[in-house]
């Protein structure tokens, strides 16, 4: 009897193997995508972690980080002479307790100015904490002025009561100090060697001074976010990321390598994110398509999309712009009416010269009266020696006595005028110096709560 053969046929197995042909490259591809799919949200949660993270140090440090230079995740500010502006997550400053975002690349915006407070508005180095924002700061009289000095020396008895001049110590002149351009004169402490505290402190006088480490916030951040948006395509050698051939400013950039090295150049980023170095900080463009050359995922910040998350438009303006003018405002009116108080004062020196020339008028008069007496002695004895023939004389002289009479009445009336007007001019300046002082006070008050709000942050 003949034994059957048991097993698959040539044919058999070459369908087989072709069936498998057909669903293995299909396997792989469905997997790839789906490792890929895999890692892909991996990777975005981290950097989405990791943005969160960032921001939370730009709060709290009023600065961001500086990249790392490996995974370990340690921030690093220089790389020798050079500004280190591309490199790794610094995950560890960060406080970011996912070690895999030490795989990210990370780049922030770096473009410092001058050392010198006046250079400060114009730094746009976000990783460095800095006093950017140095408002215009009115200067105010310190002590506060008085109006005058009520001290009664003068000699003549009649003024006694009335207040002399005015003292020296009225409001100061605007003045711009050469090492601080955005300072008008200087601030509240009366010092002009040393015009403002050591410290910045909301409860200090004044509270914020310039250039010191406590005066740094969020208002310093936002200043170097608006300056660094006038610039749409990136300066060279400035962060940036690629947008249709041209560079894009970037606040900070976070690069995740993807799955594979997909451009098989042996390094785990693909394109401009492989290439981005300190002297050329740009990376691929957020939205770039994955490809069979490029599967990494880049997260951007704009300078524009960090200034609108710190709600910055509305606290540059308040700070900035509204509180200021407030404060110069207040200052040019003070200015103002010291000088219009000074006007009144000289009103005042007049009227009291006024009540001088009145009492002059009534000496004259008296002097007339005496003289129109004189002359009818003189009418009375011409007549009787002449036995009346002169008696006309004596008519005349009666009345030059009734023109002598009038003239002292005309002569008392307008030194009592002279007082009365004396007395109103001395109650309005008295009247408008206290205003004045209350002005002083208000000025001072004025830019105190502005300097308060820089201070403060918002």
């Amino acid at each position: 009897m003949k034994r059957r053969m048991l097993g698959f046929t040539l044919v058999e197995l070459s369908v087989i193997l072709l069936a498998l042909g057909m669903i293995l490259p299909g396997a792989v591809i469905f997997w790839q995508l789906a490792e890929r799919h895999r890692v892909a949200g991996v990777q975005m949660d981290v950097q989405q972690q990791s943005r969160d993270a960032l921001v939370g140090f730009l709060h709290s440090n009023y600065r961001l980080p500086c990249p790392a230079v490996d995974t370990t995740g340690v921030e690093s500010c220089m790389d020798g002479g050079t500004l280190r502006q591309v490199g790794y997550l610094p995950w560890r400053t960060l406080d970011l307790p996912r070690p895999e975002a030490g795989a990210l690349r990370y780049g922030v915006y770096r473009d410092p100015s001058g050392a010198a407070i006046a250079n400060a508005p114009a730094d746009r180095d976000l990783a460095v904490a800095r006093d950017r924002m140095n408002p215009l700061r009115v200067r105010t009289p310190n002590p506060t002025p008085k109006n005058y000095v009520d001290d009664n020396t003068t000699n003549d008895a009649f003024f006694t009561g009335y207040h002399n001049t005015p003292n020296s110590n009225a409001p100061p002149i605007p003045e711009v100090q050469s090492s601080l351009t955005s300072v008008l004169g200087m601030t509240q402490s009366g010092d002009d060697v040393a015009p403002l505290n050591s410290l910045c402190d909301a409860s200090g006088n004044p509270p914020c001074p310039l250039g010191v480490q406590r005066a740094v916030n969020l208002i310093d951040v936002c200043l170097a976010l608006n300056t660094a948006s006038n610039a749409l395509i990136a300066p060279a050698g400035r962060l940036a990321t690629w947008a249709g051939g041209t560079r894009r400013t970037a606040a900070f950039v976070l690069a995740a390598p993807g799955l594979l090295d997909a451009d098989g150049d042996g390094r785990a980023f693909d394109g401009a994110n492989a290439t981005a170095s300190d002297a050329d900080p740009t990376f691929a463009a957020p939205q770039q398509a994955v490809t069979n050359h490029y599967d990494d995922i880049v997260l951007a910040a704009s300078h524009t999309e960090l200034f609108t998350e710190l709600h910055c438009g509305a606290a540059l303006s308040a700070i900035v712009h509204g509180h200021f003018n407030a404060a110069t405002g207040a200052f040019v009116m003070e200015r103002a009416m010291y000088d219009y108080r000074d006007q009144l004062y000289i009103a005042l020196v007049m009227a009291r010269a006024d009540v001088v020339s009145a009492a002059a008028g009534i000496a004259a008069a008296a002097a007339q009266s005496l003289d129109a007496a004189k002359e009818m002695v003189s009418a009375v004895a011409d007549t009787t020696l002449s036995a009346g023939a002169r008696s006309f004389q004596i008519a005349l002289a009666a009345v030059g006595i009734g023109l002598a009479v009038a003239s002292d009445a005309a002569a008392i009336a307008a030194q009592v005028d002279a007082v009365q007007s004396l007395d109103q001019a001395q109650q309005v300046y008295d009247d408008f110096a206290a205003r004045t002082t209350a002005m002083t006070n208000l000025s001072q008050s004025v830019n105190v709560n502005a300097l308060t709000a820089d201070a403060i942050d918002h």
